[in-house]
């Protein structure tokens, strides 16, 4: 099934909306209850600042948290929300193939269709993104962009030999080969997600015992343009979102032009992406949706 056939009807998009707030507005309780640093990041930070809520047609919820706090919300997360959530990486579950944490609620299903031969259990989620520090040398910094990049693919390529690739002609061919080539080897290897998730951790935290300028998150599509300086992200400000107030960063405008450039314009229709899924479960007898 091609990904770009996959649509949602307006319910049931505000329907994956309003149950996104719900696991959002418990995460952000447990962090005022425990002190812990968030903030709204990527497609979630223009919703707060252009929609004061989601963007129209978003269907996921992303947030950023120093590791510090990241870490500290890992240890709290099992008795805050036995029974109803589960916090997912390759180290929690070693059938997941993704270096994105995700805070999932239990009893429902949300398949993407790039996902859908995963055996591991995927709900509907949010996304959380921890940030480390980023030593001031330029060589360093591309060093370090380049081995969580090449991890993060990985990770994903030792479980998937087919991922969607969005090119055309001899490079999408290239492209295919090599990816089919890591799987192979991978797999031949007997290395697993879980070993290089262990081994992305440490080169995405080797700088955090360190003073540095900046900050990045390297499980995000474009690690390039994510980081952030301290001045930039502290102090985190409260802005309205979804009826609620949400954590941004101090400079906020500032961090998502250097994401996405001009954010406020509202993007052509044939732009308005978000990750329709293969299988969408709500958890609820009887009440199913499947695309």
């Amino acid at each position: 099934m091609d990904r770009q056939f996959l649509q949602y009807d307006e319910e049931t998009l505000r329907r994956l909306q309003k149950t996104l707030l719900e696991i959002f507005f418990d995460f952000a309780n447990v962090c005022e209850k425990y002190g812990l640093r968030y903030f709204m990041f990527a497609g979630s930070g223009i919703g707060v600042v252009r929609h004061q809520g989601f963007i129209p047609w978003d269907d996921d919820i992303d947030v950023a948290m120093p590791r510090e706090d990241y870490d500290r919300l890992l240890e709290v997360a099992p008795r805050e929300w036995a029974g109803k959530y589960k916090i997912t990486t390759p180290l929690t579950d070693s059938q997941y193939i993704s270096a994105v944490t995700k805070l999932q609620k239990l009893g429902t299903k949300f398949v993407p269709e790039m996902s859908k031969d995963m055996k591991c259990e995927l709900c509907i989620a949010i996304d959380i993104f921890p940030y480390d520090n980023v030593p001031d040398s330029p060589f360093l910094q591309k060093k370090q962009l380049w081995i969580t990049w090449f991890l993060t693919k990985l990770i994903f390529l030792r479980g998937n030999a087919h991922p969607i690739i969005p090119l055309r002609g001899w490079k999408k061919t290239v492209s295919k080969g090599i990816c089919e080539a890591a799987h192979f080897l991978t797999a031949l290897f007997r290395i697993s997600p879980r070993f290089l998730y262990r081994c992305l951790l440490r080169e995405s935290t080797r700088y955090n015992g360190e003073e540095t300028q900046r900050m990045n998150t390297f499980v995000a599509a474009g690690p390039q343009k994510t980081y952030v300086t301290r001045d930039e992200l502290f102090p985190l400000v409260d802005m309205p979102f979804a009826g609620a107030t949400a954590k941004m960063p101090k400079a906020y405008d500032a961090c998502l032009r250097r994401i996405f450039g001009d954010y406020m314009t509202l993007p052509p229709e044939s732009k308005r992406v978000n990750h329709c899924p293969y299988i969408l479960d709500f958890g609820e007898q009887n009440e199913t949706d499947s695309h």
